[in-house]
């Protein structure tokens, strides 16, 4: 039997708000809600509102441990320009 590993989308997170809504569309993906992915991350439900809201700038090891939780990971690549962008 052969599986095959399919290649997750990459999101680019350009600010807060980007950053906010990939956190949340995951999360959203897992079934999980805010209130237990504080539980599980030992964050407050109210962050992790403010923060998918895009209203809040937390630690970069804040955030880093909410995507671990779900699954995830950041990784930094070569900026594309946006369509009609010299």
């Amino acid at each position: 039997m052969h599986l095959s590993m399919t290649k997750a989308p990459a999101y680019p997170i350009r600010s807060l708000r980007q950053a906010g809504a990939v956190l949340k569309a995951r999360r959203a993906a897992r079934k999980i809600s805010q209130k237990q992915l504080g539980e599980m991350t030992g964050t407050a439900q109210s962050t992790i509102s403010d923060i998918e809201n895009g209203v809040v700038s937390v630690s970069l090891d804040v955030y880093l441990r909410l995507l671990e939780a779900l699954g995830a990971e950041l990784s930094a690549t070569d900026r594309i320009a946006d369509p009609g962008q010299p």
